[in-house]
C-alpha cells in the first residue's frame, strides 16, 4: 500500500523528463496541458445518493497526494480523509470536499457536498468530462467542466 505521506515531490525535484507531476520544468514546451487530472463522468459520479465523485489512485497518488501538507497526508492515511479546497474557475466560487480512501478498492473519492456543489450547480451530466489543476500560490485545485456530453 502506498501511502500520500511518503510520495511527496517538490518543484525542485525534476524527474527523468525534467519535469514534475505538476509541470515544473526547465524543458521550454509549446503547449503544456494544465487540466493534469481529467474525469469523464459516469452515472454513479452524478447519482444524488453517491454523492461522492470516484477518482483513480493512480491519479491521486500521483498528482493529490504530491502536493497535501503533511497534517492532510497524515488524516488521509489515518481514513478521517483530508479537506480539499476547489475553485471553480467559470462561477469564481470557493468550495471544500473531503478526499478519503476507499480500503476495499485502494480507489479514493471526494465526498462532502460533491453533489450540491457541483452536481446541481454545475448541471452534470454522465458523459461530461471534467478537470482539476493545481494552484500552488493558492493552495487549492481549480476546477472546470471541460467538455459536455453530447444530448
Amino acid at each position: 500500500m502506498v501511502s500520500c505521506s511518503r510520495k511527496r515531490v517538490q518543484c525542485l525535484e525534476p524527474d527523468e523528463n525534467n519535469a514534475t507531476p505538476w509541470g515544473c520544468s526547465t524543458v521550454l514546451r509549446i503547449y503544456d496541458d494544465p487540466w493534469k487530472i481529467k474525469k469523464v463522468l459516469t452515472a454513479t459520479d452524478v447519482l444524488r445518493h453517491h454523492n461522492r465523485l470516484l477518482l483513480a489512485a493512480d491519479l491521486v497518488q500521483n498528482l493529490v497526494c504530491t502536493v497535501l501538507t503533511d497534517d492532510e497526508s497524515s488524516k488521509l492515511d489515518s481514513g478521517d480523509g483530508a479537506e480539499i479546497k476547489f475553485w471553480d474557475v467559470h462561477t469564481m466560487s470557493l468550495h471544500t470536499l473531503v478526499l478519503k480512501k476507499w480500503a476495499s478498492t485502494g480507489s479514493f473519492v471526494l465526498i462532502g457536498k460533491w453533489n450540491d456543489d457541483f452536481v446541481k450547480r454545475r448541471n452534470l451530466k454522465k458523459g461530461d468530462e471534467i478537470g482539476f489543476q493545481w494552484d500552488k500560490f493558492n493552495r487549492r485545485f481549480n476546477f472546470s467542466v471541460l467538455h459536455r456530453a453530447m444530448a
